[in-house]
């Protein structure tokens, strides 16, 4: 068992396809191979005579015998062992082993399942199972294209047929796997190049002395988005009588939405070009759907008719939105 001991990483061949299975199989370059005490969670393959494995494969001609179709994490899986090897994937000498995955016909479209997988091969001797999983312990990826993975080299026949080792004692041996699975869902998101817009919105409003505490402008769009204008006439969140306040809202109803924007506002004097403008940025999401200043200017000067902002009882706000960038959701579905 010794000599077996340093022999428990296994060099795998290159990617192959499976013509028993129909399907592509991956090997990963390595398969580390560890010794635990606990059996297989999933699903065990005892077999009570591995002479008698070989004879039926040869009367019947095949090279592989595939367990019964059995459930782990959710999905349905078969296992394939090759007793003698899987020569069409340089497996001749070596006991070959497979996972594949069932039911294709309840999978959806465009599925894809990350899969962490171990082999199990039961020590008989010492009561234990030498377990072989990736390397790297990375996850394995099934889809439409690759529904098979598997070792062509799980084990050495010779190491296998020893008696020392365990593996194969009284004719008896056991083989097994665990499967843990998550299913790819296909769900994200995509956070998109900045567009430069340079578009501008312009707001009248009428009869600026006898609106309410808070108004909004009509609905509009900029940058294939929908915004509205917030405005405090006489001053929101603690600044009333103080100063007037003036926000940027998006009006999307999704609550997953992200927004970018890089914008200015806006109160333009009517008697001269000294408008009031501030620039600013903000993540526009479903619990921040606005942005601004509660202190855009104060009041004092707002109403003063010798400054020029209110003219004929109207105040005229804009904004300019010259950059945005959105965080949209993708689906493989």
């Amino acid at each position: 068992m010794e000599n077996f001991q340093k022999q428990l990483s296994i060099t795998m061949g290159e990617e192959k396809s499976c013509n028993s299975i129909g399907s592509a199989v991956h090997e990963s370059d390595v398969v580390q191979a560890v010794v635990r005490k606990t059996p297989p969670a999933d699903y065990t393959l005892k077999i009570d005579s591995f002479a008698f494995l070989l004879e039926m494969l040869e009367n019947t001609k095949a090279k592989s015998y595939s367990s019964r179709i059995f459930e782990a994490s959710g999905y349905d899986w078969k296992l394939h062992l090759y007793p003698r090897g899987d020569e069409k994937r340089n497996g001749e000498g070596y006991i070959s082993f497979y996972v594949s995955i069932q039911g294709n016909a309840t999978l959806p479209l465009g599925w894809q399942i990350n899969a962490n997988i171990k082999f199990f091969v039961y020590d008989q001797i010492r009561d234990e199972y030498l377990v072989f999983q990736d390397a790297n312990e990375e996850a394995i990826r099934f889809h439409e294209m690759k529904k098979e993975w598997g070792t062509a080299q799980l084990l050495d026949l010779k190491i296998f047929h020893d008696p020392t080792n365990g593996f194969l004692l009284h004719d008896k041996c056991a083989f097994g796997v665990e499967i843990l699975a998550k299913r790819y869902s296909g769900r994200g998101e995509c956070l998109s190049l900045p567009v430069n817009i340079f578009s501008t919105y312009t707001w009248k409003v009428v009869k600026y002395s006898k609106t309410g505490n808070v108004i909004y402008s009509d609905v509009f769009v900029m940058g294939n988005l929908k915004w509205k204008i917030m405005l405090y006439p006489n001053g929101g969140q603690n600044q009333e009588g103080k100063n007037i306040s003036l926000f940027l809202a998006s009006v999307i109803e999704d609550t997953n939405f992200r927004i970018y924007a890089e914008y200015k506002l806006c109160i333009k004097n009517q008697k001269n070009d000294k408008d009031l403008e501030r620039t600013t940025n903000h993540l526009f999401t479903h619990t921040k759907k606005d942005w601004g200043w509660s202190k855009f200017h104060p009041l004092i000067d707002i109403k003063d008719p010798f400054k020029g902002f209110v003219l004929k009882d109207t105040l005229i706000v804009q904004v300019e939105i010259t950059r945005i960038s959105t965080a949209k959701d993708f689906s493989s579905k």
